[in-house]
């Protein structure tokens, strides 16, 4: 799983790159657009084991802000889209007392899209590799060293351009462990959780929907 964070961010960095490049191409087949995003997103954690019990984890509603660079490749109709985002996730686990978890990222996601020019409006799909760095955790008694705050994943999703907008409905997945270095118990004031499950605890990482709009000057 390692080396395939590592195959994520080299072909986050790699395509980073070639961007330049390409759109430095004739005008006539090429061009750059520049944009602001901002959206919401429904996550949850993949997995969250307490003792041998698997518990449901209830979706975590946070938001979206960020920029695009956009660039229209040589092939017809497909568009390679760098982003700089910041990102919030979480997840809130319903038992005795509410639990809830919120973790901040920055982001950079690399949308490769394919689409179908209809004049007024493009359909398209994306698959979209990215990487990504824990800022900000909340409930603050959660320290950073039980915390891996190196994140990759995929999205697949879709969306339409229409004038200067462009909307975004995409799922994604975080790759690898969230939590580390995790005790037998999650209660007291070391984590700032009151449960108390009997044997291992285990900690998946985030997924969920993302919903955003682009405005490209």
């Amino acid at each position: 799983m390692k080396r395939f964070g590592q195959t994520i961010s080299a072909l986050v960095l790699a395509v980073l790159c070639t961007a330049v490049p390409l759109s430095a191409q004739d005008g006539g087949s090429s061009f750059f657009k520049f944009g602001v995003k901002g959206g919401i997103n429904f996550t949850s954690l993949s997995r969250f084991e307490l003792g041998y019990i698997s518990e449901s984890v209830n979706n975590y509603t946070g938001f979206n802000a960020g920029v695009a660079f956009s660039f229209d490749l040589p092939v017809q109709g497909m568009t390679i889209q760098p982003e700089l985002n910041y990102v919030s996730k979480g997840a809130v686990y319903r038992g005795p007392e509410d639990i809830w978890l919120r973790t901040d990222f920055i982001e950079l996601p690399v949308n490769l899209q394919v689409g179908l020019d209809l004049i007024l409006l493009r359909p398209y799909l994306m698959l979209s590799p990215y990487i990504g760095y824990a800022v900000l955790k909340q409930p603050d008694a959660v320290q950073w060293s039980g915390i891996n705050r190196f994140q990759y994943g995929i999205g697949i999703g879709g969306g339409v351009d229409f004038w200067r907008f462009q909307l975004q409905v995409r799922y994604n997945w975080n790759f690898g462990q969230l939590a580390r270095n995790l005790p037998e118990s999650l209660s007291g004031s070391e984590t700032g959780f009151q449960i108390q499950p009997t044997g291992p605890v285990r900690m998946g990482n985030y997924r969920g929907l993302e919903v955003n709009l682009v405005f490209f000057f």
